[in-house]
């Protein structure tokens, strides 16, 4: 896969282990992964750095220094084609709408198959969006009971 049309990733998380394994992973899936960094200062950093700037940034939700909501804010003002995957060990209803009202396009856990993540940034690329079923699933929850609405933010950071 390697040449013009690869699909080019920035990771954000804390945990070194699982960020360098996924990024390792990602590579033999035929990804070029641009840059890694373990908060999101320092991923905001590396994005300014970046040349070229990636395509899809996989950004984890709970971080030291600087969140996955605040550095998704961020990255969503200065960067507004980025596309940005939520990749947390969650799926609670708080942190997946509030990293959507965050700029977060994309949202699946931690704990899913490979081949999910995979499919995940394949289609953010294509078309701009993916959720996992389990998240789509409290997603409608939420829309059901009607906060989605409101035109208010529901959820706050953190």
């Amino acid at each position: 896969m390697e040449g013009i049309n690869q699909i080019t990733i920035a990771a954000i998380d804390d945990h070194y282990l699982l960020r360098t394994e996924v990024c390792n992973l990602l590579e033999k899936m035929g990804f070029r992964v641009l840059f890694q960094a373990e908060n999101g200062q320092i991923g905001l950093e590396k994005m300014e750095q970046a040349d070229p700037l990636p395509d899809v940034c996989i950004l984890d939700v709970s971080m030291p220094v600087m969140n996955g909501f605040e550095t998704a804010e961020a990255l969503r003002q200065k960067y507004p084609a980025l596309r940005i995957l939520a990749y947390s060990m969650n799926n609670e209803e708080r942190n997946i709408i509030g990293m959507l009202q965050s700029g977060a396009t994309g949202y699946i856990t931690k704990g899913g198959d490979p081949e999910e993540l995979k499919r995940a940034i394949e289609t953010m690329h294509e078309s701009g969006c993916f959720f996992s079923i389990e998240v789509s699933k409290v997603m409608l929850a939420y829309l059901r009971r009607g906060k989605g609405n409101s035109g208010k933010r529901t959820y706050k950071y953190g």
